[in-house]
C-alpha cells in the first residue's frame, strides 16, 4: 500500500523567506511543513532593509502594522567623501505605488521574532526545527523527504527549497547557477550603543566613497547601528573581522566605552541566479534561487517577492484551477525580474567599490552634479502580463475612504483583482466573462471618486484622494487586472477590451488556448498557451 502524502507543501529552510511562504500558504488553507536544521532562530542581525513592496507583502501576512512598529523609515541617503563631507544628498522622498514609505531599516532579531510567531500560529503550518533533511526526491506525483535519524520519509505535493546559498534542495534537484560576475569581500559589523551613550553622527544610510577604504553605515533604529568595510589590502578575511582590527575603523564614530560589538564577520558578495526556479514539483526561493550584492538592500526582499508569487501560483495548482505546468510561470515571472535587480545591484556595487583614485575622482564629479535621487528601481516582471503601459508593473494601492482610510489590500485581500473607476464597465460583462472571473476567484470592485460622505453603490469603494484614478487615467485606462503579488496583468478601457483580457487571464492560468471544458469548468490539461500579447 502506498504511503499517504503528509502535506500539501514542504519547505526546507526557516529564515524570513521560509517563514513568509509558510504563513501565506497557511492563510490560504494549505497544510505546510517547514523543516530547519537549526534549533532556533539565528540570534544576530543579517538583513536590515525593507521597502514599500515588502510592506505590502507583510500586509498579506497580516503583520504589517506590527512590523511597522518595530522598524524605522530610512529617508536619508548620503554619498560621502573620505572626510565624511557630503558629496551627494539623495533623499528617498518619492511616493510609492504600495502606499508605504519607500525604505525602512530594522534590527533583524526584532522583526524575525514576529515572523516566527506568525508562522507558528498560522493554522495548517507545522514547524520542525533541529531537523536535518538528508535527501529529497521528486516522485512525479509528490516529493519525498528523507531526514536524519532514520524516521519514515515525509511526502508532500510540492517542495520548496528556501535553504540559503548552499541549498541542499537545489543541489539534489541538479539545478545549476549562472554567475553574473561580481565578487567583493566586506567586513560587516553590528553594534549596540551602551546605556547613556551619545548617539553617533550616522545618517539613515551613508556610503563612504573613499577609494582607499569604501565603507557603508546605517542607523537600524533604537540603539543599533551597522558599519561595513570593504577589504582592499588583501587582508585575511578572518583577521580583518577580529575586534582588534575592527575597532580602529569604528573610532571615527564610537569607542569600546560607548558601544558593544554584537557581530563582526566577513561576507563575500556574489551575483548568482539559478538556471530555473522550478523543476517538476521542486521549487526554489530566496538565496537558494539567487544571490546579489547588498548595495540596494534587495536580497531578503527579493526572497519575499518569490514567496508572494509562489504562494498564489501554488494556490491555483493545489486547488486544481491550474495545471502543474503553471508553475513554469513562477520562473518566467521571477527569474528575469530578480536578474534585473542583481544587475542593478552590481552596477551600484561597482560604483561604491571603486578603488582606482582617477576613476573615483571622475565618479565623484558626476555625483556632485546630481541633486535629486533617481526614481526607485522597479523593473517589469519577466512574464505573466499583457503588453501595455501598466503591464508587469507594480499596481497602485490606494487608501479607501469608505473603509476609514485603510489600504486597499486590507479590504479586498491579496487575490487576483479586477478594479475599475467605471462601474458600468462591470455591468456590461457577459455571463461567460462573469463565470470566468468566478472560476479564477477574482475579487471585483469599482473604486469611485465621489465624496466620502456619499454612499457608494453596491460593490463600490470610495477612494481617499485621486491617486488610483489618476494612475489609470495617465495610462488611458478605466480598469486594471492585478495579480495577487500586486503586479498588473492587464489594463485597458471599456467592456469589450475587458472581456478579451479576462479570456487572456484564464488562458494564462490554465496554460491552454482552449479555455473551458464542455461542462464549463477549467480544462487544465498539458497544452501550454504562449501567444497573443500575453507574456507567458
Amino acid at each position: 500500500m502506498e504511503a499517504a502524502t503528509n502535506y500539501d507543501v514542504a519547505i526546507v529552510g526557516y529564515g524570513p523567506v521560509g517563514q513568509t511562504l509558510a504563513t501565506l500558504l497557511g492563510r490560504q488553507g494549505w497544510s505546510v511543513l517547514v523543516l530547519d536544521k537549526q534549533a532556533g532562530l539565528y540570534p544576530l542581525p543579517r538583513a536590515c532593509h525593507l521597502d514599500h513592496e515588502a510592506m505590502r507583502i507583510l500586509q498579506a501576512m497580516g503583520i504589517s502594522e506590527e512590523i511597522n512598529a518595530a522598524i524605522v523609515p530610512a529617508r536619508e541617503y548620503l554619498l560621502l567623501r573620505a572626510d565624511l563631507s557630503v558629496l551627494s544628498n539623495l533623499p528617498r522622498g518619492w511616493e510609492t505605488p504600495s502606499g508605504w514609505e519607500s525604505s525602512y531599516h530594522f534590527y533583524q532579531p526584532d522583526i524575525e521574532d514576529i515572523f516566527d510567531a506568525t508562522a507558528k500560529s498560522t493554522p495548517g503550518v507545522t514547524v520542525r526545527q533541529s531537523t536535518n533533511v538528508r535527501a529529497v526526491s521528486d516522485l512525479g506525483n509528490r516529493v519525498a523527504l528523507t531526514l536524519d535519524g532514520g524516521e519514515e520519509p515525509i511526502f508532500a505535493r510540492f517542495l520548496v527549497g528556501a535553504d540559503g546559498a548552499n541549498s541542499l534542495v537545489r543541489e539534489q534537484a541538479g539545478i545549476a547557477r549562472d554567475d553574473l560576475g561580481f565578487e567583493a569581500t566586506w567586513v560587516v559589523v553590528d553594534v549596540e550603543m551602551k546605556e547613556g551613550a551619545t548617539a553617533p553622527d550616522v545618517p539613515d544610510t551613508g556610503q563612504v566613497l573613499d577609494p582607499a577604504q569604501p565603507s557603508h553605515m546605517a542607523w537600524l533604529g533604537g540603539d543599533h547601528y551597522r558599519w561595513e568595510f570593504m577589504i582592499v589590502d588583501a587582508a585575511d578575511p578572518v583577521e580583518a573581522a577580529k575586534p582588534e582590527n575592527v575597532w580602529p575603523k569604528l573610532r571615527r564614530w564610537i569607542t569600546e566605552d560607548t558601544a558593544t560589538l554584537l557581530r563582526s564577520t566577513t561576507y563575500t558578495f556574489h551575483s548568482l541566479v539559478a538556471s530555473t526556479f522550478n523543476q517538476g514539483r521542486i521549487l526554489l526561493a530566496g538565496d537558494a534561487a539567487h544571490l546579489m550584492p547588498p548595495f540596494m538592500g534587495q536580497g531578503m526582499i527579493s526572497g519575499m517577492r518569490d514567496a508572494m508569487t509562489l504562494s498564489w501560483m501554488l494556490n491555483k495548482v493545489l486547488k486544481g484551477t491550474a495545471p502543474i505546468e503553471f508553475m513554469d510561470a513562477y520562473t518566467e515571472s521571477r527569474r528575469p525580474h530578480v536578474t534585473e535587480y542583481i544587475a542593478e545591484s552590481v552596477r551600484v556595487g561597482q560604483m561604491v567599490c571603486e578603488t582606482d583614485p582617477a576613476k573615483a575622482a571622475e565618479r565623484d564629479r558626476k555625483l556632485e552634479a546630481q541633486t535629486e535621487a533617481n526614481p526607485p528601481f522597479q523593473p517589469q516582471l519577466g512574464a505573466g502580463f499583457v503588453d501595455g503601459p501598466l503591464g508587469g508593473r507594480l499596481a497602485v494601492q490606494p487608501r479607501i475612504a469608505s473603509n476609514k482610510g485603510v489600504l486597499l489590500d486590507n479590504v479586498l485581500g491579496s487575490s487576483l483583482t479586477l478594479l475599475t473607476v467605471r462601474p458600468d464597465v462591470l455591468g456590461g460583462l457577459s455571463g461567460s466573462a462573469k463565470r470566468h472571473l468566478e472560476l479564477l476567484n477574482v475579487s471585483v470592485a469599482a473604486i469611485t471618486g465621489q465624496p466620502a460622505e456619499a454612499s457608494p453603490g453596491a460593490g463600490s469603494l470610495v477612494e481617499q484622494g485621486s491617486r488610483f484614478a489618476d494612475w489609470l487615467g495617465a495610462a488611458d485606462a478605466d480598469w486594471v487586472v492585478v495579480r495577487p503579488d500586486a503586479y498588473v496583468f492587464d489594463a485597458g478601457k471599456g467592456t469589450e477590451a475587458l472581456e478579451e483580457s479576462i479570456d487572456k487571464l484564464l488562458a494564462y492560468v490554465t496554460r491552454r488556448s482552449s479555455l473551458l471544458a464542455e461542462d464549463g469548468t477549467a480544462d487544465c490539461g498539458n497544452s501550454v498557451l504562449v501567444g497573443g500579447t500575453v507574456h507567458a
